[in-house]
Protein backbone atom coordinates (compact mmCIF):
# COMPACT_ATOMS: atom_id res chain seq x y z
CA UNK A 1 0.00 0.00 0.00
CA UNK A 2 2.83 2.51 0.55
CA UNK A 3 4.49 1.63 -2.49
CA UNK A 4 1.36 2.49 -4.46
CA UNK A 5 0.82 5.66 -2.09
CA UNK A 6 4.57 6.74 -3.49
CA UNK A 7 3.89 5.86 -7.46
CA UNK A 8 0.59 8.03 -6.69
CA UNK A 9 2.77 10.77 -5.53
CA UNK A 10 5.22 10.49 -8.19
CA UNK A 11 2.90 10.73 -10.68
CA UNK A 12 1.00 14.15 -9.33
CA UNK A 13 5.03 15.33 -8.61
CA UNK A 14 5.58 16.55 -12.23
CA UNK A 15 3.38 17.32 -15.07
CA UNK A 16 3.56 16.60 -18.81
CA UNK A 17 5.60 19.98 -19.38
CA UNK A 18 8.17 18.49 -16.93
CA UNK A 19 8.80 16.09 -18.74
CA UNK A 20 11.81 15.79 -21.74
CA UNK A 21 10.60 17.60 -24.69
CA UNK A 22 7.46 19.61 -22.70
CA UNK A 23 8.99 23.01 -23.22
CA UNK A 24 8.73 22.20 -27.03
CA UNK A 25 4.82 21.14 -26.53
CA UNK A 26 4.42 24.49 -24.30
CA UNK A 27 6.16 26.42 -26.93
CA UNK A 28 3.42 24.90 -29.63
CA UNK A 29 0.61 25.57 -27.44
CA UNK A 30 1.83 29.59 -26.85
CA UNK A 31 2.48 30.23 -30.03
CA UNK A 32 -1.50 28.54 -31.30
CA UNK A 33 -2.69 30.47 -28.85
CA UNK A 34 -1.69 33.80 -29.76
CA UNK A 35 -1.83 32.88 -33.58
CA UNK A 36 -5.95 32.12 -32.95
CA UNK A 37 -7.46 35.03 -31.86
CA UNK A 38 -5.32 37.43 -34.63
CA UNK A 39 -6.66 34.50 -37.00
CA UNK A 40 -10.10 34.93 -36.06
CA UNK A 41 -9.83 38.76 -36.33
CA UNK A 42 -8.15 40.39 -38.84
CA UNK A 43 -9.15 40.03 -42.27
CA UNK A 44 -8.97 36.44 -44.09
CA UNK A 45 -11.03 36.70 -47.34
CA UNK A 46 -11.51 40.14 -49.74
CA UNK A 47 -14.54 39.65 -52.13
CA UNK A 48 -15.14 41.38 -55.01
CA UNK A 49 -18.58 42.04 -56.45
CA UNK A 50 -19.06 42.52 -60.16
CA UNK A 51 -15.13 44.21 -60.39
CA UNK A 52 -15.85 47.14 -58.20
CA UNK A 53 -17.15 46.58 -54.67
CA UNK A 54 -15.16 44.91 -52.43
CA UNK A 55 -15.07 43.71 -48.74
CA UNK A 56 -12.64 42.18 -46.20
CA UNK A 57 -13.90 39.31 -43.84
CA UNK A 58 -12.30 38.08 -40.76
CA UNK A 59 -13.36 34.80 -39.78
CA UNK A 60 -15.46 35.94 -36.73
CA UNK A 61 -17.35 38.90 -38.67
CA UNK A 62 -18.44 35.69 -41.30
CA UNK A 63 -20.06 33.74 -39.02
CA UNK A 64 -21.74 36.96 -37.13
CA UNK A 65 -22.98 38.26 -40.56
CA UNK A 66 -24.47 34.61 -41.37
CA UNK A 67 -25.91 34.72 -38.18
CA UNK A 68 -27.58 38.58 -38.59
CA UNK A 69 -28.76 36.93 -41.63
CA UNK A 70 -30.71 34.03 -40.15
CA UNK A 71 -28.74 31.64 -41.73
CA UNK A 72 -28.93 29.70 -38.05
CA UNK A 73 -27.41 26.53 -38.77
CA UNK A 74 -24.25 27.66 -40.77
CA UNK A 75 -23.61 30.48 -38.55
CA UNK A 76 -23.60 27.50 -35.88
CA UNK A 77 -21.27 25.41 -37.87
CA UNK A 78 -19.20 28.15 -38.62
CA UNK A 79 -18.35 29.85 -35.47
CA UNK A 80 -18.47 26.54 -33.48
CA UNK A 81 -16.06 24.84 -35.32
CA UNK A 82 -13.62 27.96 -36.45
CA UNK A 83 -14.22 29.62 -32.83
CA UNK A 84 -15.78 27.52 -30.19
CA UNK A 85 -13.74 24.26 -30.93
CA UNK A 86 -10.43 26.04 -31.62
CA UNK A 87 -10.55 27.55 -28.13
CA UNK A 88 -12.04 24.10 -26.37
CA UNK A 89 -9.30 22.19 -27.37
CA UNK A 90 -6.72 24.54 -26.70
CA UNK A 91 -8.21 25.11 -23.23
CA UNK A 92 -8.66 20.86 -22.79
CA UNK A 93 -4.34 20.62 -23.97
CA UNK A 94 -3.39 23.32 -21.38
CA UNK A 95 -5.04 21.19 -19.19
CA UNK A 96 -3.56 18.11 -20.06
CA UNK A 97 0.01 19.78 -20.60
CA UNK A 98 0.42 20.87 -16.64
CA UNK A 99 -2.17 18.78 -14.93
CA UNK A 100 0.29 16.76 -12.39
CA UNK A 101 -1.91 13.82 -11.86
CA UNK A 102 -2.39 10.59 -14.13
CA UNK A 103 -6.35 11.88 -14.57
CA UNK A 104 -5.40 13.20 -18.45
CA UNK A 105 -5.52 9.56 -19.39
CA UNK A 106 -8.98 8.66 -19.18
CA UNK A 107 -9.30 11.80 -21.56
CA UNK A 108 -7.21 10.77 -24.02
CA UNK A 109 -9.90 9.25 -26.04
CA UNK A 110 -11.13 12.57 -26.40
CA UNK A 111 -8.11 14.31 -27.38
CA UNK A 112 -7.44 11.59 -30.33
CA UNK A 113 -11.59 12.28 -31.34
CA UNK A 114 -11.06 16.18 -31.38
CA UNK A 115 -7.75 16.25 -33.12
CA UNK A 116 -9.82 14.52 -35.89
CA UNK A 117 -11.84 17.43 -36.49
CA UNK A 118 -9.54 20.16 -36.39
CA UNK A 119 -8.90 21.20 -39.99
CA UNK A 120 -12.68 20.76 -40.80
CA UNK A 121 -12.99 24.95 -40.28
CA UNK A 122 -10.24 25.44 -42.74
CA UNK A 123 -10.82 23.46 -45.19
CA UNK A 124 -14.68 25.20 -45.37
CA UNK A 125 -12.75 28.46 -45.91
CA UNK A 126 -10.66 27.02 -48.81
CA UNK A 127 -13.91 25.50 -50.59
CA UNK A 128 -15.37 28.76 -50.18
CA UNK A 129 -12.39 30.94 -51.60
CA UNK A 130 -12.26 27.61 -54.61
CA UNK A 131 -15.79 28.11 -55.54
CA UNK A 132 -15.77 31.53 -55.84
CA UNK A 133 -12.32 31.70 -58.05
CA UNK A 134 -12.56 32.86 -61.51
CA UNK A 135 -16.65 33.78 -60.93
CA UNK A 136 -16.79 36.82 -63.42
CA UNK A 137 -19.46 38.09 -60.08
CA UNK A 138 -17.69 37.47 -56.77
CA UNK A 139 -14.02 36.61 -56.60
CA UNK A 140 -12.14 36.15 -53.11
CA UNK A 141 -8.31 36.33 -52.10
CA UNK A 142 -6.89 35.01 -48.70
CA UNK A 143 -5.56 37.52 -46.97
CA UNK A 144 -3.22 37.08 -43.67
CA UNK A 145 -6.04 36.40 -41.24
CA UNK A 146 -6.59 33.03 -43.19
CA UNK A 147 -2.89 32.00 -42.73
CA UNK A 148 -2.57 33.04 -39.19
CA UNK A 149 -5.78 30.92 -38.24
CA UNK A 150 -4.33 27.91 -40.51
CA UNK A 151 -0.84 28.15 -38.58
CA UNK A 152 -2.73 28.62 -35.35
CA UNK A 153 -4.78 25.13 -36.58
CA UNK A 154 -1.48 23.36 -37.75
CA UNK A 155 0.28 23.88 -34.59
CA UNK A 156 -2.46 23.02 -32.33
CA UNK A 157 -2.43 19.47 -34.08
CA UNK A 158 0.98 19.13 -33.93
CA UNK A 159 0.75 19.84 -29.96
CA UNK A 160 -2.00 17.24 -29.55
CA UNK A 161 0.04 14.75 -31.08
CA UNK A 162 2.71 15.06 -28.83
CA UNK A 163 0.36 15.16 -26.25
CA UNK A 164 -1.17 11.96 -27.19
CA UNK A 165 1.67 10.37 -27.74
CA UNK A 166 3.53 11.19 -24.11
CA UNK A 167 0.44 10.37 -22.60
CA UNK A 168 0.14 7.16 -24.14
CA UNK A 169 3.72 6.63 -23.25
CA UNK A 170 2.67 6.81 -20.06
CA UNK A 171 0.12 4.23 -20.37
CA UNK A 172 3.25 2.36 -22.07
CA UNK A 173 5.73 2.80 -19.47
CA UNK A 174 6.06 0.23 -16.57
CA UNK A 175 6.34 2.13 -13.38
CA UNK A 176 9.45 0.95 -11.15
CA UNK A 177 8.72 -0.39 -8.67
CA UNK A 178 10.09 0.89 -5.68
CA UNK A 179 11.52 -0.41 -2.30
CA UNK A 180 10.36 0.49 1.19
CA UNK A 181 13.13 3.17 2.08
Amino acid sequence: MAVMGRRDDQTRSHSLADERGGQTTTALLILSTFLLPLGLLLPALRTTQFGFWSGEHSILSFGWALLSGGELLLAAIVLGFSMAFPVIKLAWMWRLQFQRSSAGLRHLHWLEMLGKWSMADVLVLALIVFSVRGNLVLSAKTLPGLYLFTASTMLAMWASGRIIRQLSDRVRRPQRAETPG
